[in-house]
C-alpha cells in the first residue's frame, strides 16, 4: 500500500514540532521579570571606553554581538508575556561606569532589588588560541542549576561545541540572589565562530535557544 504524501501544511507543522518541543510551545512567561545583561559596552562619563570586551581577528566586537543577541532575546520574552530589563540596549548602547568591579556589582544588585525571576549575563569568549571554540555556561547558587542545565542543553543544538560548564565565582553569580547564569555564546577569537557570531541570522538563533531554556525553566 502506498503511503500518502504529506501536505505542505503537515510538513511545516512537523518541522515546527521538532524545532519547538511541545512543552515549550505556548509556555507563558506572564508575570515573570528577567534582567538581560549584554556584556561589556561600558564607558566613562566623558565617553571614553572602560570595558569594551573581546574583539575578534576580523574586528567583531563582543559588546556588539552580546547586545544584538540580548535585543533579539528581549523580543521573544516580551512576546511570551514576560517583562525584560536590559542593562543596556540599542537605544542606550553604553553603560556609564567608573570602575569595572563596581559596575559588575551594580548589575547583580539591580536583579536583587527588583526581585527578578532570573539574571542572564550574555558574553562571547576569547582566547590566545584560535583553536578554542564552544559555548560555556557558568552559575554558582543551587537556585541557578535548573536554568544552567537548560541553557547547556539548548546551546548544544547550535553545534558550536562546549568549552566549559561549571559553577564559577564571578561578580554576577556571587552576588545575584536570584537564579543567575553567565553564558558565553562562542569564541570571537575563532575565525569560524567569529563569522557566525557576527551574522544577524545566527544571532537570532542564539537568542532562540536562550529563550527556549528560559521557557523550559520558568514557563507555564
Amino acid at each position: 500500500m502506498t503511503r500518502p504524501l504529506l501536505s505542505l501544511a503537515s510538513l511545516v507543522c512537523a518541522l515546527a514540532s521538532l524545532a519547538f518541543p511541545a512543552h515549550a510551545r505556548g509556555s507563558s512567561l506572564a508575570g515573570e521579570t528577567f534582567v538581560l545583561d549584554p556584556g561589556h559596552g561600558t564607558r566613562h562619563a566623558d565617553g571614553t571606553p572602560l570595558n569594551v570586551g573581546a574583539v575578534g581577528p576580523d574586528g567583531v566586537a563582543e559588546a556588539d554581538v552580546t547586545l544584538a543577541v540580548a535585543e533579539d532575546l528581549r523580543a521573544l520574552v516580551e512576546r511570551s508575556g514576560g517583562r525584560v530589563v536590559l542593562t543596556r540596549s540599542h537605544a542606550k548602547r553604553y553603560r556609564i561606569a567608573y570602575d569595572i568591579p563596581h559596575d559588575n556589582h551594580a548589575r547583580a544588585a539591580l536583579a536583587n532589588r527588583i526581585g527578578a525571576t532570573a539574571f542572564i549575563a550574555i558574553h562571547a569568549d576569547s582566547s590566545t588560541s584560535s583553536a578554542s571554540h564552544g559555548t560555556s555556561v557558568f552559575w554558582l547558587r543551587p537556585n541557578s542549576v535548573r536554568l544552567a542545565n537548560a541553557m547547556r542543553t539548548q546551546l548544544a543544538t547550535l553545534g558550536l561545541g562546549e568549552s566549559e560548564f561549571r559553577p564559577r565565582h564571578l561578580a554576577v553569580t556571587d552576588e545575584a540572589r536570584v537564579p543567575a547564569v553567565l553564558v558565553e555564546l562562542g569564541f570571537v577569537s575563532s575565525p569560524t565562530q567569529e563569522r557566525l557570531l557576527a551574522t544577524p541570522a545566527f544571532q537570532a538563533r542564539e537568542a532562540r535557544v536562550l529563550f527556549r531554556a528560559i521557557q523550559e525553566t520558568f514557563g507555564r
